[in-house]
């Protein structure tokens, strides 16, 4: 019987030293298994918003360029002859939705206009303008430098605004606008001629234009 005390005591004393606080502390603190799980649950939600992120922040920056693009070559087809009629405006419309290349036209607003400085101290007058879509305003001539726009030499203003759905990720508005403006010296005239026109667009080759 004293023996099966002594054992029974021995136990007692082995078992609360094992589970004495200092023990279990350094036990846990020696203890690695799961490290790298945890790692990955703490950075995997950072670079996943961050994977996402820079996803719809280099789609955005594709489409801006060929805004930019368009414009460039819109504003490039307008100067190169002294006077467009109504053929001439529809080639370059069509000309310039297929270089921005988007799926809803009809969020693509265009805004061509020709200028002119009558004379010395007199305001840029227009010589025609041609739109598509929303109209968002009228380009301001008057601040243009005299090496632009003077009296020898007009200029063409070409502007785009594109209203640019992103993939929705939440990361951008659900609208973003992208403006490009592009002015251009006329190619074989001191000024180009063209009517006030108004455009309509179905598809790249269905562009109707009219006075």
């Amino acid at each position: 019987m004293r023996r099966l005390f002594e054992k029974l005591q021995l136990k007692s004393t082995a078992t609360c030293c094992a589970l004495s606080p200092h023990r279990l502390s350094k036990r846990y603190r020696e203890d690695e298994q799961g490290i790298a799980a945890i790692e990955f649950a703490i950075i995997a939600p950072i670079m996943i918003v961050m994977y996402f992120g820079l996803a719809e922040i280099a789609s955005t920056i594709a489409v801006d360029r060929k805004v930019s693009h368009a414009a460039n070559v819109m504003g490039d087809l307008a100067t190169q002859q002294p006077d467009l009629d109504d053929r001439d405006v529809e080639e370059i419309i069509s000309a310039t939705l297929r270089v921005i290349d988007v799926n809803d036209l009809n969020n693509v607003s265009v805004d061509i206009e020709s200028f002119i400085l009558p004379g010395s101290g007199q305001p840029p007058e227009s010589r025609g303008r041609i739109q598509l879509n929303d109209d968002f305003g009228r380009f301001d001539a008057s601040n243009l430098d005299d090496k632009l726009l003077n009296e020898n030499s007009g200029i063409v203003v070409a502007r785009i605004q594109y209203k640019y759905t992103p993939i929705e990720l939440r990361f951008f508005d659900s609208t973003i606008t992208l403006k490009e403006t592009f002015m251009l010296k006329p190619r074989r005239s001191d000024a180009v001629e063209f009517n006030d026109t108004t455009c309509r667009v179905g598809s790249y080759s269905d562009v109707s234009c009219n006075n």
